[in-house]
């Protein structure tokens, strides 16, 4: 149940803000300075109150504000994300009408867009689904005419993990890339789903054109958004 205080993102629209007070069945939403009201059942809780997230880069939703035990390390994206918190204290999974029918993105995330040609480049997968994930992201080391894993672990429903961070030198190493995910849900019911295994080439030329960056469906910052999969 959303409350005064909460950071939510809309359901039929992009964007979202904090709650700023719920009158009956309308949530007034502050982003920017301005406030939307919507009705409660339009959005979803992203950030609960009390819950402040660490890090540059804002996001519709984001993996530290769900589990504050997750460390977000922008310098070092394939630190261990696991939880130090007791199993006791994980905030319960929160679920979309939407979910039901997944739907996975890969973004990259420049730290800087103004200096494209030195700054790092975050690589996010977004799981916009009600179903946790297990998955493995593989490029392609020509060198040894082979595929190697670049990521491989788990997402909680709705939320965006960092999986690699690149620089202009590097970011070639993502020009193929394969995508494997097994999805499921945890203590409930679900639909199963079949084992997604898909494959994209990315077009590297984008990544040195200011205008390829821009917001996005789950990002307000500038990014490009590759499509994984889709059942929508």
């Amino acid at each position: 149940m959303a409350k005064t205080g909460d950071t939510v993102r809309f359901l039929n629209s992009t964007g979202g803000g904090r709650i700023t007070r719920i009158e009956g069945k309308i949530a007034y939403v502050e982003e920017d300075g301005f406030e939307t009201p919507v009705l409660v059942s339009e959005i979803v809780v992203v950030l609960p109150a009390g819950h402040e997230p660490k890090g540059s880069g804002k996001k519709l939703f984001d993996q530290e504000a769900f589990d504050e035990g997750k460390k977000k390390t922008r310098e070092n994206p394939k630190a261990n994300r696991e939880s130090e918190k007791p199993a006791s204290e994980e905030l319960p999974v929160v679920e979309t009408d939407r979910g039901e029918r997944m739907n996975i993105v890969l973004g990259f995330e420049p730290e800087n867009i103004k200096d494209l040609g030195r700054t790092k480049i975050a690589a996010v997968l977004v799981n916009d689904s009600n179903y946790f994930l297990q998955f493995n992201v593989m490029v392609r080391d020509e060198e040894a005419k082979a595929w190697k894993n670049l990521y491989q672990g788990e997402v909680s429903p709705n939320e965006l993990i960092d999986i690699a961070l690149f620089t202009q030198d590097t970011i070639g190493e993502m020009e193929r890339v394969v995508f494997q995910a097994i999805a499921y849900k945890k203590g409930k019911p679900f639909q199963v789903k079949y084992p997604v295994n898909v494959s994209r080439k990315i077009d590297l030329t984008k990544f040195f054109k200011m205008h390829c960056f821009r917001p996005g469906v789950y990002f307000d910052t500038p990014v490009i958004e590759v499509p994984l999969y889709s059942e929508r």
